[in-house]
């Protein structure tokens, strides 16, 4: 499995290529849990010829759609080219989620078909591969009339664009679950696969603790035994591995581009500490009320003024919008500067 299951389906190329499809079509696209549409007024002729193109940046980037999902390992994103003068689509095109890696841009390359049984297509586990090698019942007229090409990308977890999509009480309550804890800081916008240094002692000793073996094994030996792959590859090369790291085992310094930190053939094991180590809390990597900025909010990028360096005016704006939800479900904001309305005596 390459990520998670929740999480957007995006677009970052500014065109979506149709080639050699000659056809002016209204884009509808769909996956599990959200759909969305390109109108036919964005459709357009490439100027060689050999196609169409949908234009993602106009209307101040409304056209670029971004697709929330929820069951991402048995969802497709299905495009369907709807034309004028007929009834339902004209041709279809789809990928597979499960083929994309969380937060990694791709290029895709996949067929626009043409079929009367456009239900059988999108409904079955099909790709460009299984098509060619197997004669499928029911798609026997199944025919390739052109290629679509974009770039795009899986990002992970829950956003902003989850909340048009919320259609019961447990999607509702798990989406305000979530913005309270942006809100507070307690999560960001992006997922990341770091582990804090924290959490990762504590998986390794229980790791040790369920085996005896490991146990009661040399430090070293354990440490072969707990990495990602297994191997243990210091001394595999000229200067040790650990050199360029610290004592988390995060790298510091570029291997033949960098001077070693550490002696770079007998590496001190002198845990690099900072100065608020020696605190009593423990760092599990989650942003509390006594570690978050000042502002209430986790920035990206650090800033001065609490909006990171990287932080676009969209990401400021769902800021904005998210404190607003933070003073109103705190009821804070104007209503804590107005006075009580009381009874007038006589």
């Amino acid at each position: 499995m390459l990520g998670w299951n929740v999480g957007t389906f995006e677009f970052t190329s500014q065109k979506i290529l149709a080639l050699n499809y000659h056809a002016h079509a209204k884009l509808k696209m769909r996956t599990g849990g959200s759909s969305g549409v390109i109108g036919r007024a964005q459709c357009r002729s490439l100027p060689e010829g050999d196609g169409m193109f949908f234009d993602l940046t106009k209307h101040d980037g409304r056209n670029n759609v971004r697709l929330p999902v929820k069951f991402r390992y048995r969802s497709p994103v299905i495009f369907e080219f709807h034309t004028t003068g007929k009834r339902g689509a004209a041709a279809y095109s789809m990928i597979w989620l499960h083929h994309l890696v969380d937060n990694t841009v791709t290029d895709i390359n996949i067929p626009i078909w043409t079929t009367k049984n456009g239900s059988r297509l999108t409904q079955n586990y099909f790709t460009e591969e299984n098509v060619q090698e197997h004669q499928i019942a029911g798609l026997e007229d199944l025919q390739e009339v052109g290629r679509l090409q974009f770039r795009c990308q899986f990002k992970a977890g829950t956003d902003e664009d989850h909340e048009r999509f919320i259609h019961d009480n447990d999607s509702r309550e798990t989406y305000e679950t979530w913005d309270a804890c942006l809100a507070e800081g307690v999560r960001n916008q992006k997922v990341t696969k770091e582990m804090p240094p924290k959490t990762q002692e504590l998986h390794d000793q229980s790791l040790t603790e369920a085996r005896d073996v490991l146990k009661n094994a040399d430090p070293e030996e354990q440490k072969k035994w707990l990495s990602r792959d297994g191997a243990d590859w210091s001394g595999a090369f000229s200067h040790d591995p650990k050199a360029y790291m610290d004592s988390s085992g995060r790298k510091r310094a570029e291997p033949g581009k960098d001077k070693p930190i550490h002696d770079p053939y007998n590496p001190s094991s002198d845990d690099d500490v900072d100065g608020d180590s020696d605190s009593d809390s423990e760092d599990l990597g989650l942003q509390t009320g006594n570690n978050a900025p000042a502002n209430g909010r986790a920035s990206e990028d650090d800033g001065t003024n609490g909006r990171g360096s990287g932080e676009s005016k969209e990401e400021e704006k769902h800021r904005d919008v998210a404190n607003k939800k933070s003073e109103k479900r705190k009821h804070r904001g104007l209503l804590q500067w107005k006075p009580v309305r009381v009874s007038s005596q006589r």
